[in-house]
């Protein structure tokens, strides 16, 4: 009797406690069998599936997407409580850098990333193929070009420079060298700009004469045996003795051996008619007194305030109301002549 008792009560706490497994068994089997709301982004399409499996890659097996050996599986909360799954694969990029192909297998980075990770430093002076911020696509090829600097001092030849300088007594289209020019010496300052190591370009930054080069200089002449008539006296260079140097605007020059006020007329005559000289009447033609102007001698006759310009003449007429500081004009027309009548006139004698 007394065993049985005894014996009882561990007979009735070993039900309870199988009681208690079971209940807690049961328990334990209501949560695992609640199924999780997963959507799977395998970079092409997005899948929504439910599972009670908590491992990512069963579940992306359950919802029949393949999944190779070197893709990777991240699991983020999303929204509503779902779960997202982002697949990610493997990419193979190409990195040319410094001569150099690299191959790297990379998941889905930024390109800063991958050139950091790959110990590549880019300057804001580099050059890169794609965006630094986009990601990195399978097949991608990344070109980096490094862009750097130096700086190089040469001694060169500081070129001699040549000073031409205006002859008024020379003739026009004649030079000569009054100083042979000598070539000195600078040292030059070269900032140079290397493209992955290979200069690309070189520019002088400073220069510094270390022997000074010797001029050359050169005379021209000026000096025209006739000036265009459109062509206007920009400065009279007049000697003590009153000869001197017109200079135009052209550049050419006239010399003459004086100069003095004439008191001028105008006259015209018919076409082919012969000058006191013999000379067939023609524009240019200027009737003087030949004991004041010789015969043949060539003039330039413009008003004092350069109104009006004859310009270029010769002495090859006369005239008998031509006496001593007077000339008579030849124009082509009679308007012409009124409207000239009678003034006074500079008259230059020239050489």
């Amino acid at each position: 009797m007394f065993k049985h008792v005894i014996a009882g009560r561990p007979l009735r706490r070993g039900v309870a406690f199988a009681l208690m497994l079971f209940l807690t068994v049961l328990g334990a089997s209501g949560i695992v069998s609640a199924k999780a709301v997963y959507v799977i982004d395998d970079g092409e399409t997005r899948t929504v599936v439910e599972s009670r499996s908590y491992t990512p890659s069963a579940v992306v097996r359950q919802a029949g997407i393949a999944i190779d050996e070197g893709d990777r599986i991240l699991s983020e909360p999303g929204e509503d409580g779902a779960i997202e799954l982002r697949i990610l694969r493997p990419q193979d990029v190409s990195i040319h850098y410094m001569g150099a192909t690299l191959h790297v297998q990379t998941y889905e980075e930024t390109v800063s990333d991958l050139l950091a990770r790959m110990d590549i430093e880019v300057t804001e002076d580099d050059i890169v193929s794609v965006d630094l911020s986009s990601y990195t696509e399978d097949g991608m090829t990344v070109d980096v070009t490094k862009i750097t600097y130096s700086f190089s001092q040469e001694v060169e030849a500081a070129t001699f420079p040549v000073e031409r300088v205006p002859n008024a007594e020379m003739t026009k289209g004649k030079e000569i060298v009054t100083q042979e020019g000598k070539d000195g010496s600078a040292l030059v300052t070269y900032k140079i700009t290397c493209a992955n190591g290979e200069e690309i370009s070189r520019e002088a930054v400073s220069s510094k004469i270390v022997s000074a080069p010797v001029a050359e200089i050169v005379e021209y002449g000026t000096r025209s045996a006739s000036i265009a008539s459109s062509d206007r006296i920009v400065s009279d260079d007049r000697n003590d003795d009153g000869s001197g140097v017109l200079t135009f605007r052209s550049g050419d020059t006239l010399t003459y051996s004086r100069v003095f006020t004439a008191n001028a007329t105008a006259y015209t005559a018919k076409p082919g008619a012969h000058t006191a000289s013999g000379r067939v009447v023609s524009v240019g033609c200027i009737a003087v007194d030949p004991r004041v102007i010789p015969m043949g001698t060539k003039l330039y006759v413009t008003t004092p305030n350069g109104s009006i310009v004859y310009g270029m003449g010769i002495a090859a007429d006369t005239g008998g109301a031509i006496k001593g500081n007077k000339i008579d004009l030849f124009f082509n027309t009679y308007g012409e002549c009124v409207q000239f009548g009678r003034r006074n006139c500079t008259v230059y004698v020239l050489n």
